[in-house]
């Protein structure tokens, strides 16, 4: 099971992970907005990390119930998006809106 892990908690992904390899972390950004056009940023949002995810069981719906812990709920609407590894918000974002979408995770 998912966990909210403290940004001040130390963390060894290669001991908590090890022999673990569908389990992953979620760095979650939220709570902000993305500016507009050239220079394309995340602003005014808070950071969090969500370690312990299985990509084996982890769907679209699983992403509200994380957002529930976080306070968020519907309304308002909430759209999701993931950033490639090594991609910039200008290429390497992409949308998350269906669990079709996590079959395009690196």
């Amino acid at each position: 099971m998912w966990n909210i892990r403290l940004l001040d908690k130390p963390f060894n992904a290669k001991v908590a992970y090890d022999g673990h390899p569908t389990l992953f972390t979620i760095k979650l950004y939220h709570g902000g907005e993305f500016t507009k056009f050239l220079d394309v940023q995340y602003i005014d949002g808070s950071v969090n990390y969500v370690g312990m995810v299985d990509i084996d069981t982890f769907s679209v719906h699983e992403l509200d119930v994380i957002m529930k812990r976080f306070r968020y709920g519907v309304p308002p609407v909430i759209y999701y998006h993931f950033l490639v590894p090594g991609g910039d918000f200008h290429f390497g974002l992409k949308p998350l809106g269906s669990d079709d979408d996590l079959r395009t995770f690196p």
